[in-house]
């Protein structure tokens, strides 16, 4: 398989993915506002709240996790996956480019790609991500 075709298909399928799980994600809040459901979560509004955030943002992984394990599950937290899978994508098709680049015997391209996945990782560590 190409480079070209490799980097491609994460891209296709990370951004279909992501996508889908956003309007999943909302399509269900819509709903469940909709059918009469709460509205917001009280003890996430008031958490958020003593953090200085809107109610309903989810403004860390470990925010969306907690949403997903709770029973039922919290629509916007699928949607807040979505997002996070949207972002990730490209930096998927980075790694995903190095052992393609190696398998097309292109070194140097291997090595920049490594590089740049590099400063990406080094990046997020360090933004506290």
């Amino acid at each position: 398989m190409t480079v070209e075709r490799t980097v491609a298909r994460t891209l296709f399928w990370g951004g279909l993915l992501g996508t889908a799980l956003m309007v999943t994600g909302v399509s269900g809040y819509a709903v469940r506002a909709g059918a009469g459901g709460e509205m917001l979560n009280p003890a996430r509004v008031m958490e958020n709240r003593a953090a200085g955030h809107a109610p309903d943002v989810f403004t860390s992984v470990p925010q969306v996790i907690r949403g997903l394990r709770h029973r039922p599950v919290d629509p916007l937290a699928i949607a807040a996956l979505g997002i996070l899978l949207l972002l990730a994508t490209p930096a998927a098709a980075i790694v995903a480019a190095i052992p393609a680049f190696i398998g097309a015997d292109d070194g140097r391209y291997a090595a920049i790609a490594a590089t740049l996945a590099a400063v990406l990782v080094a990046s997020l560590l360090a933004g506290g991500g």
